[in-house]
């Protein structure tokens, strides 16, 4: 397989409710950032995954995340077979940044570039699998933005993209 699912994302109007829903049924533990907006499930098998607070998630439904060499490059790959580019880079802290399309179906799907090799690294991050040691890619709760608090505008550049335009390129 080319491109593996690497992370997913669901949204939660209410983290104890869910923590609690997934912990009774499949004895899944979960861990609620310092802001409260986004929750992390606690597993090593599988992909990685969290919940995003749902006021903060436009998106339709959950997604899913894949690892890409080329971020610019893929999301002009997107484009060409259809797709529309939802979020051309943002941002992912200490683990490079990430862009969102959704499909001709309308399914958003979230890309991530890990971050650039250090001199003297491997450049796949503090594990040598471009995660942060745990297994684990960063998360959407965890895009860093400056000046604003960074969990609200974790959240809500890529939310409100799934229903407008993407943002402008800086200058």
């Amino acid at each position: 397989m080319g491109a593996p699912i690497v992370h997913l994302e669901f949204k939660s109007a209410d983290f104890d409710r869910t923590a609690a829903f997934y912990a009774k049924l499949f004895d899944w533990r979960t861990e609620k950032n310092a802001s409260s907006s986004y929750m992390k499930l606690d597993s090593s098998d599988g992909p990685s995954g969290g919940w995003v607070r749902a006021d903060l998630v436009q998106a339709p439904g959950p997604i899913a995340y894949l690892t890409v060499d080329d971020l610019a490059g893929k999301l002009a790959e997107v484009e060409k077979a259809g797709g529309r580019v939802l979020v051309r880079s943002l941002p992912f802290a200490g683990g490079g940044e990430v862009g969102l399309f959704a499909d001709p179906d309308g399914n958003v799907l979230g890309l991530w570039r890990r971050k650039a090799a250090a001199p003297g690294t491997d450049g796949k991050g503090t594990d040598g699998k471009g995660t942060d040691g745990k297994g684990t890619p960063p998360k959407a709760g965890e895009v860093k933005a400056a000046p604003a608090s960074p969990a609200k505008a974790a959240a809500k550049p890529a939310a409100k993209a799934a229903v407008s335009k993407p943002p402008k390129k800086k200058k």
